[in-house]
């Protein structure tokens, strides 16, 4: 299964994802998080290791991947990357580091002033998703950029569920809300994780989201947040995520 987070800049999606990684390795998954934000780089703190090179600098980069993907370059037919029925193991080791049994990969970043668009990065996205094939427990986790970019390069339609993160805020409820009708196009289901919330916070915006799927909420968290600040692990688990991590291995 491919479950893709996203949500609107700031809402904790990051946090969120690694969270979500750790409890669906204790229920006993396989669990590849992958790094679909060519800006962010605080993911792999969270978890306390350092960030790998990325699956693009594998590839020697932009232009490397330019070269490799060019018309003519795949022997008379299109270019291809990645076989048919890729496995996580066969992804290379230097790209991928283990945060206790969780598999972390990132797809590429943003490193140098004036170097073009992220483009080569969504479209490695879906060569490398298109390819992959997964053995029956395993569950990749992407860690989507923020807004909705990665709808109008159809890089939702390699995964098989949204989880869509939503802070008590209203540009997270419009961007929610922006979020269900894309995916409604797409025709993938979406589940809404509510993030920083108090009770009361949680009946206000469950009643602006009307109708949507939501499956948990995690509480403001001082302690996460101090975390976050300073670059250390989330050496933290909520209750609730257990029970949202449940909830999606039921879908």
């Amino acid at each position: 299964m491919k479950m893709l987070v996203c949500g609107k800049g700031g809402c904790g999606k990051s946090t969120v994802a690694a969270l979500l990684a750790r409890a669906m390795h204790r229920h006993g998954r396989q669990v590849l998080l992958v790094d679909a934000d060519e800006s962010n780089i605080g993911l792999y703190r969270m978890l306390g290791v350092d960030m790998p090179q990325s699956l693009l600098e594998s590839l020697g980069g932009k232009k490397g991947f330019r070269e490799r993907t060019a018309p003519g370059s795949g022997l008379g037919g299109p270019p291809v990357l990645f076989p048919q029925g890729l496995r996580v193991a066969d992804l290379p080791g230097d790209c991928l580091a283990d945060a206790g049994g969780v598999k972390i990969m990132s797809v590429g970043k943003i490193h140098h002033f004036g170097e073009g668009c992220a483009c080569p990065m969504g479209r490695l996205f879906r060569m490398l998703f298109g390819a992959l094939k997964l053995e029956p427990q395993a569950l990749v986790i992407v860690d989507a950029a923020a807004g909705v970019e990665h709808f109008g390069r159809g890089l939702d339609g390699q995964c098989d569920h949204i989880i869509n993160v939503v802070d008590p805020s209203y540009e997270s409820i419009m961007m929610a809300q922006r979020v269900t009708g894309l995916a409604c196009e797409a025709g993938l289901s979406v589940a809404v994780i509510l993030n920083r919330t108090t009770p009361d916070l949680e009946k206000e915006i469950s009643g602006a989201l009307d109708g949507a799927a939501i499956i948990g909420s995690l509480p403001d968290s001082e302690a996460v947040f101090r975390r976050n600040l300073r670059g250390e692990p989330l050496a933290i688990d909520f209750p609730e995520i257990d029970t949202i991590s449940a909830a999606l291995l039921n879908i």
